[in-house]
């Protein structure tokens, strides 16, 4: 669990630092919105950290004029302290600040400096949630409630609502104040709670998809996934995987925990001890004066006399470095700057000043180089393949994520006939071209990139099942196992058909021949011919006709017979 939200510190005297909130209030409409920006919410979450939790406004400087200096740079809203809670320059808290005004969700009174109207000061900010949800709430008591419905049993069934049925949701203070977290993580942080309970922090509803958190914060699937993984990694979040009864192969949604509620407790039991420690160990308390600041009677560490500090951008507006201690019933949480600003800055006096403010000068920018990647061998083969799928009209070579995505393969030990066999399955059969066309894919080089960067096992040298470099099958995965039993099935299946289309051949052939008619008989050989003169018995060359059977005793044919007895008057 990382030590912002777990430690515990005192100030140089021995006393407490300025304690704070244990945990905010957001409104859950704001919280499930995908249109609004994440560092929007984070602006939001950091201006409540400043905020009394009774009326949602921000202190004024005449307030904590009893304070010390550090103690007052924690408490007031200035704009750089605001802009360190997110994690985010001056600019984008200024953007997003002007985005919650036109949402109408925070008031703005500007402030100037005391005698110098014209260098401004920590401004006074006042959040209008609470009206929101006034009248939420009365439109809720006005309107019908939906008709229950009735289960075979009379009894009503339980329906679910996907809308926020509450207002506002709680989220920790010390995430809302701290810059080591981005926006990101504090909206995926505010979706996930917007599902929970207030109360027990857990989902007693159907829990979110990934879809449905990807659209309540307007993020992709791997910047919600890894900000779920690092909301786990904190100690903030618990997740139970969820599968179908029918052998637990369909996944259905994860179940949600938040722990934030566990954080709360332990701070409120540590901060009781500390008290006691300090009421009993004889260190002296200072009392601020009966402001709204001091409902929990904490010392305040630091007197009177305070020189003011204008919220310019060359001011020194200087976070504690001290971890503030939480207070669920009192203002604000102190901030704590990132760890890279706090080491490279350093700390000098003023001697011009007679108090102890202290003045800090602003650390150089850590410059981070990259490298870009070298060309391995076979690459201009593969991005030969690329362009000739015409998915870019630049070259691979120059589209960043391709040429990473080629090289990254390649240097794993691939070859070009691996890639292609990539394209063959995710592009062609997948019917990626179909898909663009229908304009279901709109960055087809990014989903190229993506087929080509694809791993499905654990292993990074596993290609289809086979280990690169040894040939032998991969246990992790089993793909090359599965593939063999795939292919014994197709050609089981497929001698099965040829066997079926066999014997239907040999069942229709032997019924075509039970009902087919007889064949005629072969020719009759002839055995004889007619041998009466001319071809009608009356003269001339022998008429020479065949004649089939015995041979009669006048070797003539029926025709020359028939004309010989007409001729002689008499049968013969």
């Amino acid at each position: 669990m990382t030590d912002f939200l777990t430690s515990l510190s005192l100030d140089g005297n021995g006393a407490f630092a300025p304690g704070g909130l244990d945990y905010i209030e957001f409104d859950a409409r704001l919280a499930r919105d995908g249109s609004c920006p994440t560092t929007t919410k984070a602006a939001y979450m950091a201006f409540a950290t400043f905020c009394d939790i009774e009326q949602h406004i921000t202190l004024t400087a005449e307030e904590v004029a009893a304070w010390s200096s550090d103690v007052r740079q924690t408490l007031l809203p200035y704009r750089r302290t605001v802009a360190a809670c997110l994690g985010r320059s001056v600019d984008t808290l200024d953007r997003a600040t002007a985005d919650l005004v036109d949402r109408q969700f925070l008031l703005v009174q500007p402030q100037t400096a005391p005698g110098n109207p014209a260098v401004p000061d920590a401004n006074i900010y006042r959040l209008i949630d609470k009206e929101r949800w006034a009248r939420q709430l009365l439109e809720r008591a006005a309107a019908p409630g939906p008709a229950p419905v009735l289960g075979p049993d009379g009894h009503p069934i339980p329906r679910v609502h996907r809308a926020p049925g509450i207002d506002y949701v709680r989220l920790d203070a010390r995430i809302a104040r701290t810059g080591l977290r981005s926006p990101l993580y504090k909206a995926v942080y505010a979706a996930v709670a917007s599902f929970c309970h207030i109360h027990s922090r857990s989902i007693t509803e159907r829990p979110p998809t990934i879809k449905e958190l990807m659209a309540c914060t307007g993020l992709g699937r791997t910047a919600v996934t890894g900000n779920l993984a690092q909301l786990r990694a904190d100690g903030v979040l618990a997740t139970q995987d969820n599968y179908t009864r029918q052998n637990g192969r369909g996944r259905l949604a994860s179940s949600y925990f938040l722990l934030d509620a566990r954080l709360w407790r332990a701070r409120t039991a540590a901060r009781e001890d500390r008290e006691l420690a300090a009421f009993t160990g004889g260190w002296p308390h200072h009392t601020d004066g009966g402001s709204r600041t001091s409902r929990t009677g904490v010392a305040a560490p630091g007197g009177l006399g305070w020189p003011h500090h204008t919220d310019t951008i060359k001011s020194s507006n200087k976070t504690s470095d001290s971890e503030p201690l939480p207070d669920a019933r009192r203002a604000p949480t102190g901030g704590k700057a990132p760890a890279a600003r706090r080491q490279g800055a350093r700390t000098q006096s003023n001697p011009d000043s007679g108090s102890a403010a202290t003045k800090t000068t602003k650390p150089r920018t850590k410059t981070i180089r990259t490298t870009p990647s070298r060309p391995v061998p076979g690459e201009d083969e593969v991005f030969a393949m690329v362009d000739a799928l015409g998915v870019s009209k630049h070259p691979a070579i120059k589209v960043p994520p391709l040429r990473r995505a080629v090289r990254d393969l390649l240097s794993a030990g691939r070859k070009p006939e691996h890639a292609l066999a990539r394209i063959n399955a995710g592009w062609w059969r997948a019917g990626v071209p179909e898909k663009i066309a229908r304009r279901e894919i709109r960055g087809p080089a990014g989903y190229l990139a993506s087929i080509l960067s694809a791993q499905d096992c654990e292993r990074p040298d596993c290609e289809r099942g086979v280990v690169l470099g040894s040939g032998e099958e991969c246990r992790a995965c089993g793909l090359a196992l599965a593939e063999r039993q795939a292919d014994r099935a197709r050609e089981h299946l497929e001698q099965s058909t040829a066997e079926l289309d066999q014997a239907a051949h040999r069942r229709s052939t032997s019924e075509r021949a039970r009902t087919a008619p007889p064949a005629p008989s072969s020719p009759a050989v002839a055995t004889w011919r007619c041998q009466a003169p001319g071809p009608d018995g009356l003269g001339g060359p022998q008429c020479g006709r065949p004649g089939t059977g015995v041979p009669p005793a006048l070797p003539m044919c029926p025709d020359c017979l028939d004309a010989l007895q007409k001729a002689i008057g008499r049968p013969m």
